[in-house]
């Protein structure tokens, strides 16, 4: 008699994890992660400690999204405390790391005035020898440039405190805050020790594509596997059959939600900003979805337009590692700690081919290419890895603004004028954005002039930027997406958007307005499908 054969249910929900914190780039990047540990997650879970009740009940306000409270019953505080005990201990030199670091910053712009830096090597703490170099901007301006390469090489890239949970989702809502809430195991859950650049996740990951026998699961798992009663819950025998990728007359642009978007032009399938949700067992809100069943077997190239992590989403490409053949991700300067990059972080994670084009660089696919696009604003004018995209089928050409600004008219003029007109152009709505420094103050002295920073945020075009953007591209239709309406994404983004809220009003105006003008303009929410015949 044959054994069964079983795939990952399709309620099966894999985070990765850092020490029980969701796996995103500030705390995978060796120095981002140090310095974020250093200066947020310890302060936070201290905070926690001293007032566990408010943190919990602040954590579910809706009216306070966005903000840094940790999700947790109060009766489990002492596992947040032994968590934090265990982060301390763990994570001893990276904290020491971002201490050096923190005050060396604070000393060479008290000190660094345009003289040379050669003598300030000599005082650099120990820690930070070899793994930084001094320098100037052209205006006298010191800064620390780091060794990142060498520092995914080092002791300070800690792949043993990570692993991947195995849970079974009941509802989207059950997802607490991914950068704020450790996940604290809970009865029926499997904790997974494998870091991710390990190829046995490309095994686990192919039962979304082919079941095998649980003899084969259980092996694969190990020790993680405690009893089949907590490893049967996570799957099914259920047959599904995966789609194969459009290879039919025109374009077909399949939204999954939010910002990631799969286009399928002859045989080639590329799948922007993936961020994929898995299926609960209960959905609150009937809302197309689609899932990792959904998307073609092999899925050719990913391409990610910046790192906020409703746009890069560790725990999505991870799951699809085996299916994807090439990671294109915007290029950074390395000039900043915080401008970090993503080239490597995705070799850290276990791809084989990433490609980090320059702006207006071009990748060819059959009958049309890939191509880099300047991506203005939204990051609070700090320097940081982002590309927009542009991906021409045939004579179509579709513009993936993702959170840009039309900040400078002639960005926009002068890539009409070398690419053609964009004809389809994906964009938000964002108008009000987080503070400059969200989530990113270990990057920053403490002590500085704040004044000046208050109207620094991070945030896309409103109503009346969007419209010229349209214009001076040429733009036929506008897809308003990103908008934080699906409620798969609210662990990433909080509560989803309100009719009331200025990026919906300023949706709504946009939206409105091109209409008058002659586009095609509609808001994307939900799993959707467009098929441009050209």
């Amino acid at each position: 008699m044959t054994a069964p054969l079983y795939r990952l249910a399709d309620a099966t929900l894999v985070e990765p994890l850092v020490q029980d914190f969701q796996a995103w780039w500030m705390t995978v990047a060796p120095m981002p992660a140090s310095l974020h540990l250093q200066a947020y997650l310890l302060p936070l879970l201290k905070a926690y400690l001293q007032t566990p009740d408010f943190h919990a009940k602040a954590a579910k306000d809706p009216e306070l999204s966005g903000s840094s409270f940790v999700g947790i019953a109060p009766e489990r505080a002492e596992e947040v405390r032994a968590l934090m005990q265990r982060m301390t201990t763990a994570q001893e030199d990276n904290i020491k790391l971002a201490e050096a670091f923190d005050e060396f910053q604070t000393q060479l712009l008290a000190e660094a005035k345009g003289q040379s830096l050669e003598p300030l090597y000599a005082r650099l703490p120990d820690v930070l020898k070899g793994k930084v170099e001094l320098v100037y901007d052209y205006v006298n301006r010191p800064s620390m440039r780091v060794h990142e390469g060498l520092l995914y090489r080092g002791p300070h890239h800690k792949t043993e405190l990570q692993s991947m949970r195995l849970r079974r989702l009941k509802a989207d809502a059950e997802r607490d805050s991914l950068l704020t809430t450790p996940r604290l195991m809970e009865a029926g859950q499997l904790d997974w020790k494998v870091p991710f650049h390990d190829e046995r996740l490309d095994k686990l990951f192919s039962l979304d594509v082919e079941p095998k026998p649980l003899e084969w699961i259980r092996d694969l798992l190990g020790d993680a596997v405690k009893s089949d009663a907590d490893l049967m819950p996570l799957l099914t025998e259920a047959t599904q059959t995966l789609p194969e990728t459009w290879n039919g007359p025109g374009v077909r642009i399949r939204y999954v939600g939010h910002a990631c978007v799969l286009v399928e032009w002859k045989g080639t399938s590329i799948l922007i900003d993936a961020v994929v949700p898995v299926r609960p067992e209960k959905v609150a809100v009937p809302l197309e979805r689609m899932s990792f069943a959904d998307l073609p077997r092999r899925i050719d190239y990913v391409v990610i337009t910046h790192s906020h992590p409703d746009h890069l989403d560790i725990e999505t490409l991870l799951r699809l590692r085996h299916r994807i053949g090439t990671l294109m991700v915007p290029r950074a300067s390395g000039a900043l700690a915080g401008d970090y990059s993503p080239r490597l972080l995705g070799k850290a994670l276990g791809f084989k081919n990433v490609l980090e084009p320059y702006f207006y660089e071009s990748l060819p696919i059959p009958d049309g290419e890939i191509i880099a696009a300047p991506f203005m604003g939204e990051h609070g004018d700090v320097a940081h890895a982002k590309s927009a995209w542009i991906i021409r089928t045939g004579e179509e050409r579709l513009f993936f603004a993702a959170d840009s600004m039309c900040v400078d008219e002639t960005t926009y003029r002068d890539l009409r004028s070398t690419v053609g007109d964009l004809h389809s152009v994906f964009m938000n709505t964002e108008i009000v954005g987080a503070p400059h420094t969200w989530m990113l103050e270990g990057f920053f002295p403490k002590k500085r002039d704040r004044k000046l920073e208050k109207n620094r945020r991070c945030r896309g075009s409103n109503s009346a930027e969007g419209l010229r953007l349209l214009e001076l591209v040429g733009a036929k239709r506008i897809f308003n997406y990103a908008m934080g309406l699906e409620p798969w994404m609210e662990h990433i983004i909080g509560p989803a958007a309100t009719p009331e809220t200025p990026r919906m009003k300023e949706s709504d105006l946009l939206l409105t307005t091109a209409r008058e003008r002659g586009l095609q303009a509609e808001r994307l929410e939900g799993a959707r499908q467009v098929h441009l015949k050209g």
